[in-house]
């Protein structure tokens, strides 16, 4: 028996019922649940919308900077005179690292409101498995993270022209790059398989985390038994609404990676007026969706590093596959 796909539904179009299940079980705490105060520390709502208001800002920044880059730049002939907008998305992808490295931290501090202090906190068995569920949903982000912030690890940007009969797209993947065996070269630790990773399939990704690491923080609240009752619905962060459209607008698909849609559906609603501001004409967007022929051309491609003033080897990575994402 095939085992079904875990459903993320987003309507843009709904001022209400949350999507993030954490952010409604957070909002009916029993009233003595938590020992924020005495702890000095925000109420466990608070710690968490904190964490994600930041996660989806610096998402749909990376979204926004991503898009100007495609427009600004729809070849690898253009790509030259567009340094400052590769350099801006760079940068936004090292911030969605942060922010999301940064949330298992968040949660590892809402998670200790709910004991009077450390000791009885590192001791819980619901504490523990919270950890042991977090950490495969984790572990990717945080070893990029930690490459960039203490080895001098840089993310790099490889570029490829795609079309088909229907359009055309300069498509955007990164590595992580590393000194090794005398030469700067993507990371052998983490490009040994995945030689390029597709920019938006990442960007989805870290959106997706998001809601496997509320799935896992409501498994944690309901094992403690401190929820009151999760009726009723929670008003939708318009954050959350404009990070989807932000992605939406963008085109679907991966390189060496594999795309989470491989392991979630992600389903998007919303009414005519969504669908105006998801609407960017970029080919491969939702709104502008690849042709399902199989006939294709790859054509140019570019990757770049920056040099350090004495490393004279460089390691070229180009992608070993391109797939379209297709939205049913």
């Amino acid at each position: 028996m095939t085992q079904s796909k875990p459903q993320i539904i987003v309507d843009l179009d709904a001022q209400s019922d949350s999507p993030l299940k954490a952010e409604t079980y957070l909002s009916r705490l029993k009233p003595t649940a938590s020992f924020h105060e005495a702890l000095d520390c925000r109420h466990p709502l608070g710690i968490y919308n904190v964490s994600t208001v930041r996660i989806l800002k610096k998402l749909t920044k990376c979204c926004n900077r991503l898009e100007e880059y495609l427009r600004a730049a729809p070849s690898v002939s253009q790509l030259l005179g567009n340094e400052s907008k590769k350099d801006e998305t760079i940068d936004y992808i090292e911030l969605c690292l942060y922010a999301a490295a940064e949330h298992v931290d968040d949660l590892d501090s809402l998670a200790r409101c709910f004991f009077k202090d450390n000791n009885s906190a590192g001791r819980s068995p619901h504490t523990r498995k919270l950890k042991s569920n977090t950490k495969p949903i984790r572990d990717r982000i945080s070893a990029f993270t930690n490459a960039i912030k203490h080895s001098q690890s840089r993310i790099r940007i490889c570029s490829q022209d795609f079309e088909q009969a229907a359009g055309s797209v300069c498509l955007h993947g990164f590595f992580i790059e590393k000194f090794h065996n005398a030469a700067v070269s993507p990371s052998p630790i983490f490009h040994s398989r995945e030689r390029v990773i597709s920019i938006t399939s990442f960007l989805w990704s870290v959106l997706t985390y998001l809601f496997s690491m509320s799935d896992a923080l409501c498994e944690f609240l309901i094992a403690m038994d401190v929820v009151e009752s999760a009726d009723g619905p929670v008003r939708q962060t318009p954050l959350l609404r404009d990070c989807v459209i932000a992605l939406a607008r963008l085109p679907l698909y991966s390189s060496d990676d594999v795309h989470p849609f491989e392991k979630t559906t992600f389903i998007v609603k919303g009414g005519e007026g969504s669908r105006r501001e998801i609407d960017s004409n970029i080919y491969g967007s939702l709104m502008r969706r690849w042709s399902k022929s199989k006939i294709a051309s790859v054509g140019k491609a570019s990757m770049g590093y920056e040099g350090d003033g004495t490393t004279k080897s460089f390691q070229i990575n180009l992608p070993t596959n391109l797939r379209t994402q297709h939205w049913d």
